[in-house]
């Protein structure tokens, strides 16, 4: 399991400026897609493959907002997959829409499979189909649903600690799985609240709340699981700290949590 960093992490930061936090720690990285824009269009693609390339960086990832929505041509992700093309990023993000009102959640997962194989059908690298407890995709069961009815091995899964344990599902969940289709794992922690009042500004450094995290990864690696920890963490009093203190913490207690599997 190597630990990946995430521009979403410090979105104050510029993409140069968090390059020069994290490369002590690791040497992966997840682009945020804002970020990179402006990277880009100010010093070009040449200036960003230098810096990678002297800093010994390996983007893995883009992180973006855009969903993919049910009968439509989710141009704004095509056009993140053809930038992570020329950049040679090895995997493509993809988040699922809401589920529609007017349809039930089976109905919808089918609808959104047959959508999705024909969008995989135009893309040659892996896509990463994150799991998010708001959409049509809101458990781990509903994940390997669409993996079940897509059928193609160029789609695994982006699977968010959070979003797990708000989520509902019990930990049994793990054990009829091929978790090898999970290449990454967004760790993250959360208040001590009922999950059904918990919200994404609500998340905690790994290991300082109440989500089993050493419980889930152990389920995880023993199901197959050997991809990436991105530690990731949304909180507004984390994004007032120093972003040195903020990226050591977030990296030491990750470390810790890791240590004890």
């Amino acid at each position: 399991m190597e630990i990946v960093w995430s521009g979403s992490n410090l979105i104050s930061l510029s993409l140069i400026e968090e390059i020069n936090l994290i490369k002590e720690y690791t040497n992966l990285i997840i682009f945020d897609y804002k970020k990179l824009l402006n990277f880009l269009n100010e010093n070009g693609k040449d200036k960003l493959r230098n810096i990678l390339t002297e800093n010994g960086i390996k983007p893995l990832l883009i992180s973006h907002d855009f969903k993919f929505d049910l009968g439509n041509k989710n141009e704004e992700i095509l056009n993140i997959y053809n930038l992570s093309k020329e950049l040679d990023v090895p995997f493509l993000l993809v988040n699922p829409c809401e589920k529609p009102f007017n349809l039930s959640f089976n109905v919808a997962l089918e609808v959104f499979s047959k959508d999705f194989s024909k969008f995989l059908s135009q893309i040659d690298l892996s896509l990463i189909l994150r799991i998010n407890a708001f959409s049509v995709v809101n458990t781990l069961s509903k994940a390997y649903k669409v993996l079940s009815m897509v059928k193609d091995k160029k789609l695994n899964l982006g699977f968010d600690t959070f979003h797990f344990y708000i989520s509902g599902e019990d930990l049994d969940v793990f054990r009829d799985k091929d978790l090898c289709r999970i290449k990454f794992v967004f760790l993250k922690d959360a208040e001590n609240v009922p999950k059904y009042y918990l919200r994404e500004n609500q998340q905690l450094f790994p290991g300082e709340g109440v989500i089993p995290l050493e419980q889930i990864l152990i389920y995880l690696r023993e199901g197959g699981f050997d991809g990436y920890i991105v530690p990731e963490v949304i909180r507004p009093e984390y994004a007032k700290m120093d972003p040195k203190e903020y990226v050591f913490r977030l990296m030491d207690t990750t470390k810790r949590v890791l240590a004890s599997l």
